[in-house]
């Protein structure tokens, strides 16, 4: 038999590998047509019958192909079908994949010798009928009305499965209720009262109208959606490990402005989706819109570029396309008649790009926390390899990968390579992006003119230091932050933990060496310091293995980052340490690790100066260690001991002045590896005058730093965007040459004299490590080969420097020319292949961008999408419950033909032509929130139950749990403590409950969330195309007990108060205020009972004694018996299943 690639290729691979079992009772649909449909459908099935053989039905596989009958029913040895799959590698069917598992083919052979049965009504599906793959065709309104009223055209779809279910739908919703929703819906927030109480004066359908059209004109309204939208499409902020940035990046955030931006200002949707794929193509000259691409950037993996690429094709797919593609990386789909290789002639769309920095000096390859994270395609030609069963390391090295889309899906326009004008190339060209980098050149001049004069200074103060060292303790003056000599006893302000702790001979003792507790006392400042001077003077007097003492500061009772310094005594090293804990979970740091003598009974000064993250550490007067701290957030004091009994002298803490000065970061480790604790050891001023002499040179390395990037952007952008036209005369084009050739010459100038600065700084530090390499080799064990190999290696690097800075000197003695280096962050043109493809998902022929955009309106609309697979409109993915509306809904968001008109209280639509754009977004939210379905009440009926109890027939409008974000932000909108800011960079998860933003703005990534958050529910930023609602009691303790609910309920309570003294008064407000309704008279006469009750009960206790430390801070009860009682009502209405049901 010749060998035919047509009709076995798929099918034999199906069915030939069974080891010899007895048949087992196989069912078709279940168990056969699924291994076909994965193996054989691609080339013997509907969409294409190699060697005229189909195997999509048992009839048509009984028909067989070009040779002949492949499929004999009874018969093993007479199907052929079975004979190629089960062949040699040369003719084994299907061939170019993995053959069948054994499994599969005992499958296949139990079928066919139980005689290949199927149902007698199998039907030959052909995919491309599948209802999301047709066009989009704006399906005729039904005529239905209700009384002499035209229905609105949701509602006319709507109505007509209703009637034919018999179902009644609910009434319309009170006007309170319908208000509150809408608000909530558009912008997350609740209503005003004051324009609760306007609606509730005036509930007209025009009223309505009115309203729903402020609300979609607030800028609040793009942060709603904007959430919305971002969970869709997987926004997170940058995680790694610990402050290595590994996923997404730092600059992420201006993505999800550029997100709120566009849905205030309508863009369409179809445009935000070619500028998310393709901003960077589509409008080079617009860094505006750059930040768009944030979507792909969201995707940026340090760790894999192959998860990078195959989590860009995933949710690109699922996101914009309702279709999964994620297992076709491996076979073909098993349901989709998508392809193996069409995986990855779609991955080749996205195998350039790369993440650059625009606007703030990145640029291709750099990272600038100033500027917009963004795509661009770093090499226009990257191919990308056919990986045989997706394994990445056995790539088909001869297989071409072309860019593509699956073909079920129709036509695409090739991509045409973009080339990119000037000043999208060079974003340095642009006039803001270089008056932001020369401001920030010069930030480094004025910086490094500080430093040379702090330098001077420090000399200075360590020269005194050395000739008067300080006294011990302190003279206290009248600036002096905090001081305690624990005599006679210490200071009552001292918050005393674990340890047995008390005051023995004018000092404060703690005696307890149990082994692995930490024992402390802690004073925490009603105002934390930000600079300061602290010391104090300690000895370990006992203790076991590792025995320790120190102090730390910025502490937290709220968690977060809090630092540690330590003497150490014993096992297995002496010496001072120090620690970085955050949540309590302690981290030594070992680099900062400083070896010293520590015998028992013996006294030291430990002095620790802090100036913003700068930190310098001093014992018994002299400098030990010099760093940077990671981020500050100051807090308190805490004296400790761990396996050791301690004795501390004292406690003083002084502010910093202007004119201290501190050694800079790694100073030590640098200059003065093995500094004594003595202060006539000569280190001391070498190491002053080191910090002042390398100061010195890297001011004239800023200086030459500016000038160099000055005269290269006048050449640049003169050569650049003075350039003459193409039909220019030679004069002009001459004259152009001359002047380039001039300021050619000043950059190169300028870069030859950076140069000699740079290599007189190398040398410089180049000296000092071979000094310490020596030092080092000479203090440790003769003979040791790992310092010795030190020495040579720095000592290596020096003759090399020093020889860069003769060449560097050389060159600035040489005739000058005119070739220079030009501006940093150049971009070549572009593949165009993002372009080609943006271009296709927003054509008006692709059937599933606009019925996926609905799906997910609708969903978060009514609490249940159309499709309920919100991510797969494919073959295993669930048909629509309305699809004539599903469709109408997306030819009116695409071609929008209605408008909007209110007469005589009343609001009806009607064709015309709408001034919204295409695409757009509000005109759909102004649809939906205007039919009647959306304004029903969310009441049930037994009736209407009994016939559709999931309301999938939208009979009523469903009550919602609010998502997570709107409960925390509803909190402060109601307390009027809301700041309402718009953007900016990500906020820290540890302020959720302090600092009154929007909770779009906090920090979101997978690693790091508010807690508040997650536990109502909050977006997943892994995968979110809609939220998992969960009813867990931990909620209503989170929402009882949290410190947003209590400190705002207390400062809505006191301002209530302030405009309401009575308490009728203040109940009605308060259940406006809150639950934006007015209460019940039941409800009004318990709130009244409750207020006289507690406020009794408050009077009867006396003065309420507040928690220490709460009084500065405005999250004290209240010492008025009348208002305590209203915060705990304030209190309980945010607890009210009204406040966190959106009905």
């Amino acid at each position: 038999m010749r060998r035919q690639r047509s009709h076995l290729v798929p099918l034999l691979t199906v069915l030939c590998c069974f080891p010899g079992k007895a048949p087992a009772a196989v069912d078709y649909l279940r168990d056969v047509k699924p291994i076909l449909r994965i193996h054989c459908f691609r080339c013997h099935g509907p969409l294409r019958a190699e060697a005229d053989l189909r195997l999509d039905t048992r009839d048509r596989a009984l028909r067989g192909g070009e040779s002949g009958t492949v499929l004999t029913p009874g018969s093993i040895p007479d199907s052929l079908l079975l004979q190629r799959i089960t062949a040699d590698s040369d003719t084994r069917m299907p061939p170019d994949t993995e053959p069948l598992t054994a499994a599969q083919i005992e499958t296949l052979k139990n079928w066919v010798s139980a005689g290949a049965s199927a149902p007698a009504d199998e039907q030959a599906h052909d995919p491309r009928s599948h209802w999301s793959y047709q066009p989009i065709l704006r399906p005729m309104l039904p005529q239905t009305s209700v009384g002499t009223a035209t229905l609105h055209p949701i509602d006319a779809f709507l109505h007509q499965r209703q009637r034919q279910a018999n179902l009644t739908p609910r009434p319309p919703a009170p006007p309170h209720v319908l208000l509150r929703r809408v608000a909530l819906d558009l912008t997350g927030l609740p209503p005003a009262r004051e324009t609760l109480q306007a609606f509730l004066r005036d509930p007209s359908e025009v009223a309505y109208v009115k309203a729903v059209d402020r609300l979609l004109a607030s800028p609040h309204y793009g942060e709603r959606w904007g959430r919305h939208w971002l969970d869709v499409w997987r926004y997170s902020d940058w995680y790694g490990f610990q402050s290595q940035v590994r996923f997404s990046q730092k600059n992420i955030w201006q993505w999800r402005d550029w997100v709120v931006r566009s849905l205030n200002a309508d863009k369409g949707y179809e445009r935000m989706l070619m500028e998310m794929l393709a901003a960077d193509e589509l409008v080079p000259f617009d860094p505006a819109n750059l930040g768009a691409t944030g979507f792909l950037v969201r995707n940026r993996n340090t760790d894999s570029r192959e998860q990078w690429i195959r989590d860009t094709i995933e949710h690109t797919a699922k996101a914009f396309l309702g279709i999964t593609m994620a297992c076709v990386q491996c076979h073909d789909h098993p349901y989709d008649p998508i392809w193996h290789d069409e995986y990855y002639r779609f991955r080749n769309i996205f195998e350039p790009v790369q993440v650059a920095i625009d606007n703030g000096g990145g640029g291709p390859g750099g990272i600038d926390l100033a500027g917009v994270a963004r795509i661009f395609d770093r090499n226009r030609n990257a191919v990308t390899k056919f990986y045989l069963r997706g394994n990445d390391r056995t790539p088909d090295e001869n297989r071409k990968i072309t860019p593509g889309i699956p073909q079920i899906f129709g036509e695409w326009a090739e991509p045409e390579v973009v080339n990119l004008p000037p000043l999208a190339r060079i974003p340095h060209l642009r006039q803001p992006i270089e008056t932001q980098t020369v401001a920030r050149l010069e930030e480094t001049v004025r910086k490094s003119e500080q430093a040379v004069q702090e330098g001077q200074r420090y000399l200075k103060q360590t020269e005194q230091r050395l000739l008067r060292p300080a006294s011990s303790p302190p003279a206290a003056t009248a600036d002096t932050l905090w001081r305690d000599t624990f005599q006679p006893a210490r200071h009552s302000a001292w918050n005393v933990g674990p340890g047995e702790w008390s005051h023995n001979n004018d000092s404060l003792l703690q005696s307890r060496t149990i082994g692995g507790e930490t024992c402390w006392i802690e004073y925490a400042p009603v105002q934390p310091f930000q600079n300061f001077s602290l010391q104090t003077r300690l000895r370990i007097i006992a203790g076991t293995e590792s025995a320790e003492a120190g102090i730390s500061f910025d502490r937290s009772n709220k968690g977060g980052r809090n630092e540690g310094v330590f003497l150490t005594t014993g096992e297995p090293q002496q010496g001072l340490g120090f620690f970085s804990a955050f949540e309590e979970n302690r981290n030594d740091v070992a680099k900062l690790f400083r070896g010293l003598d520590v015998p028992l009974q013996q006294s030291f000064t430990l002095n620790i100066v802090v100036r913003e993250r700068l930190v310098n550490v001093f014992i018994n007067d002299t400098l030990q260690q010099a760093y940077q701290l990671v981020n500050r957030a100051p807090g308190g004091f805490r004296l400790w001991t761990r396996n050791a009994a301690a004795e501390f002298d004292y406690l003083q803490i002084d502010p910093l002045t202007d004119n201290t000065a501190l050694a800079p970061q790694d100073a030590i480790t640098r200059y003065a590896p093995l500094v004594r604790l003595d202060t006539s050891d000569p280190m001391h001023l070498g190491l002053a005058n080191a910090v002042g002499q390398q100061a010195r040179l890297v001011l004239a390395t800023r200086r030459a730093e500016l000038a160099a990037h000055q005269a290269t952007w006048s050449a640049d952008a003169w050569k650049f965007l003075e350039a003459p036209a193409s039909d220019a005369t030679p004069e002009t084009s001459e004259a152009h040459q001359k002047r380039h050739d001039a300021l050619a010459i000043l950059a190169q100038r300028a870069q030859r004299a950076l140069a000699v600065c740079k290599a007189a700084e190398a040398l410089f530090l180049a000296e000092h490590e071979k000094q310490r390499a020596q030092i080092l080799a000479a203090d440790g064990p003769e003979g040791d080969e790992k310092r010795a190999k030190s020495v040579a290696d720095a000592t290596k690097k020096l003759e090399t420097t020093s020889r860069q800075l003769a060449a560097a000197r050389k060159s600035v003695d040489a005739p000058p020319t005119t070739k220079y280096s030009g501006l940093q962050g150049v971009y070549g043109s572009s593949s165009g292949r993002r372009l080609a493809l943006a271009r296709w998902v927003a054509d008006l022929k692709n059937p599933l961008t606009a019925r996926v955009a609905v799906n997910h309106l609708w969903l978060r609309h009514f609490g249940r999408p159309l499709v309920d697979t919100v991510f797969d409109f494919g073959l295993s993915g669930k048909p629509p419950s309305h699809p004539q509306l599903l469709d109408w809904l997306a030819a009116e968001l695409r071609q929008p033909s209605l408008i909007l008109t209110a007469m005589g209280g009343h609001s009806s639509w009607r064709k015309g032509r709408p001034s919204c754009p295409p695409w757009s977004t509000k005109h759909l939210h102004r649809l939906i929130v205007t039919s009647q379905a959306y304004r029903r009440a969310s009441t049930t009926d037994p009736a209407n139950l009994a016939i559709d109890p999931d309301n999938r027939l939208v009979w009523r409008m469903p009550a919602q749990r609010m998502d997570a974000e709107v409960v925390r932000d509803s909190v402060l909108a109601v307390s009027e403590t809301l700041d309402r800011t718009l953007g900016g960079p990500a906020l820290p998860v540890t302020d959720g409950m302090s600092v009154p933003r929007r909770s779009i703005y906090f920090h979101h990534s997978p690693e790091e969330q508010m807690k508040f958050l997650k536990l109502f529910d909050g977006a997943d930023p892994t995968e979110c195309y809609s939220r998992h609602v969960s009813i867990v009691p931990h909620q209503a303790l989170a929402l009882f007990n949290s410190e947003l609910t209590v400190v705002q309920s207390r400062k809505l309570a006191a301002s209530l108060s302030h405009k309401q003294p009575e308490n009728s008064a203040f109940i009605e407000a308060a259940f406006e205020q809150v639950l934006s309704r007015p209460p019940t008279e039941i409800e009004r006469q318990i709130c009244q009972d409750f207020l006289r009750s507690r406020e009794a009960v408050y009077r009867a206790a006396g003065t309420h004694k507040t928690i220490p430390g709460d009084a500065v801070n405005a999250s004290a009860p209240s010492t008025n018996p009348r208002l305590h009682a209203r915060e705990n009502l304030i209190h309980s209405l945010f607890n009210h299943h009204d406040f966190v049901t959106v009905k």
